[in-house]
């Protein structure tokens, strides 16, 4: 079998690329640091965010905010630049550079923007030149956006380099500077404008870093909200609203604070696309939002120095719009599968800090019911969506939105309505799944047979790392999550304790070359026995999720073992990575 790179097919929706923890002993310290980088360009530049225009001047600054968090192992780092949009490829040019001169995984650098449209383009227009191509008949401004590169590779340099023993905190707080966007009219017409009635989220999700003694080093704030105060006549440059309140906070604490955009897909600032910030009020967001932030900072009363950190990450793989060109820049991110339909494939990044803080983020704009859906059915208490992260693949509208069309659908989305559905059964398996099963105390990738009890919804999840592999060639596989190699003396046992007897479905998550299928598993627990057949999944690197039929299972502790159902298997019969056992019907 290959095994070229790490990647898992989850209900043929999800392949999950890497998932990291690491441990954190009595010798491991948190340390955390912050750099403020000003990339305001000294002459006019292109604007981003509406038609296309140069700059006249400048209203205020805009910057890189960097934070730097280590736990003893593993170092993260979280960017939050002034800009529009960039293309996937422009985060990924500048991950490469990190990874190869400062040995930092992509997955721990994250790249997130304010989403201002009052601000300089930076490298090749990607996704946007497909769908407004008018607006980029100019050339790519490589002089900036190699300013805009350097100048975020030396903060990040810095940042690891002024790393102080600190403590973390987390808070919630509330806004109401955000409107829903998406009016609607007597004929069901969406277009651009406010809709009050509309959904929204006016949650701030905070964290606080502070030093060993106690004094602030820097703030992250998370509220979603489009950076379009200033609307396309405003031609200085501009943080909007996000820039005024990072700067109107750091006014007060003395520190920066990262301003990171959330699901603000269909979500506007109360006061929108006004000609000059003094006819947009942008003056009064600093009421509107940054007092919010400072009032939710001050409730926060309770840090701690005992920081550990998690961090993962899936591709989501939904169909493409038909007939969407794509730019040769963003190859990476689709893909035509078997029966010729395109798939975008979009990249989420996950991060888990403590067992109570989630983290999770994509390159799109997101409609806030899907976060607000997310959020309010994770098991983590404090469930964050960083929006605008690492790159942009367009607006990512709810099912129901598309009925109604609009700007953010017929114009600048590359997906169609089953995305909803792809992604919530995607970021919502992993928080319930991979998340909040690994602590981020302990190495996720070690095979450690224990016994499983049924979770908080009465699943018995049967996985590699928890079950004990016996046979003459089975091999437990750190990288895929899986035992692998299976021949027909080969088994996984799984010590059980069934709270509750009745009928179980189960579900297999597996993976085998197409060349490969076909052999006959069984799946026993005493006399109970559950055969079927390894169907194809594609590949050794691509992992299914299917039904695979019904076992009863009795009270108490016992055994239940997979193994090969037939005298002689050839070749490898799977890689298994996880049995998932559903009570449906009790005794």
């Amino acid at each position: 079998m290959s095994l070229k790179g790490l990647k898992f097919l989850l209900s043929g929706l999800v392949i999950i690329a890497t998932q990291t923890a690491y441990g954190q002993g009595p010798d491991k310290v948190f340390r955390a640091s912050v750099v403020k980088v000003d990339i305001t360009p000294d002459e006019p530049k292109m604007l981003l965010g509406y038609a296309a225009r140069k700059s006249t001047g400048i209203n205020d600054r805009i910057y890189h905010r960097i934070v730097a968090m280590d736990d003893g192992v593993k170092q993260f780092f979280l960017v939050s630049t002034d800009i529009c949009v960039m293309s996937p490829s422009e985060y990924d040019h500048v991950a490469a550079i990190l990874q190869k001169d400062l040995g930092i995984d992509p997955e721990n650098f994250w790249w997130t923007l304010t989403h201002t449209h009052s601000a300089p383009e930076v490298g090749v227009p990607g996704l946007p030149e497909v769908f407004m191509g008018d607006r980029y008949k100019h050339d790519v401004d490589t002089a900036y956006t190699s300013l805009v590169e350097r100048s975020l590779i030396k903060g990040i340099t810095e940042a690891r380099s002024k790393l102080v023993k600190a403590k973390l905190g987390v808070g919630w707080g509330f806004s109401q500077a955000n409107i829903n966007r998406r009016a609607i009219d007597e004929n069901g017409k969406a277009s651009l404008g406010l809709n009050p009635e509309g959904a929204v989220d006016r949650k701030i999700g905070l964290i606080r870093l502070d030093k060993e003694d106690g004094s602030p080093l820097a703030l992250i704030a998370n509220y979603a909200i489009h950076g379009t105060v200033l609307g396309p006549a405003q031609t200085e440059i501009s943080g909007d609203a996000p820039g005024i309140v990072s700067e109107y906070v750091e006014q007060k604490l003395g520190v920066p604070l990262l301003f990171i955009n959330g699901a603000a897909g269909n979500l506007a600032p109360i006061y929108s696309v006004y000609p000059n910030p003094k006819a947009g009020h942008l003056s009064q967001f600093k009421v509107l939002l940054g007092d919010k932030i400072l009032s939710a900072n001050k409730e926060i009363v309770s840090v701690r120095s005992d920081v550990k950190l998690f961090t993962g990450s899936l591709i989501i793989e939904t169909p493409r719009k038909p007939n969407l060109s794509w730019p040769k820049d963003l190859a990476r991110y689709t893909q035509t599968s078997a029966n010729g339909d395109h798939m975008v494939l979009l990249p989420a990044r996950f991060l888990k800090i403590n067992e109570d803080v989630a983290i999770w983020s994509l390159p799109v704009e997101l409609f806030c019911e899907i976060s607000n859906e997310i959020r309010d059915r994770s098991p983590f208490p404090f469930t964050f969506f960083y929006g605008y992260t690492n790159g942009w693949l367009g607006y990512l509208p709810t099912e129901k939105e598309w009925k109604h069309g609009g700007y953010e659908i017929e114009t600048v989305s590359p997906y169609t309505p089953v995305v909803e559905k792809h992604l919530k059964e995607a970021v919502l398996g992993y928080l319930e799944g991979e998340m909040k099963s690994t602590p981020s105390f302990q190495p996720q990738s070690a095979n450690i047979p224990t016994t499983v009890k049924a979770e908080t919804d009465g699943m018995l999840r049967l996985t590699a790392r928890n079950g004990k592999g016996i046979g003459p060639k089975i091999k437990y596989m750190p990288e895929w999550w899986a035992f692998g190699w299976f021949t027909n003396l080969d088994r996984v046992e799984w010590d059980v304790v069934v709270e509750l007897e009745g009928e179980y479905n189960a579900e297999l998550v597996w993976s085998v070359s197409d060349e490969t299928a076909g052999n006959e598993f069984l799946l026993e627990a005493g006399k109970q026995k559950l055969t079927g057949t390894i169907d194809r999944s594609g590949s050794w690197e691509t992992f299914k999720s299917k039904n695979i039929g019904t076992i009863k299972l009795k009270p108490g502790r016992q055994k239940i073992v997979f193994r090969s159902n037939k005298p002689v298997v050839d070749a490898g019969m799977l890689d298994l990575r996880e049995i998932k056992l559903s009570l449906v019907k009790s005794k």
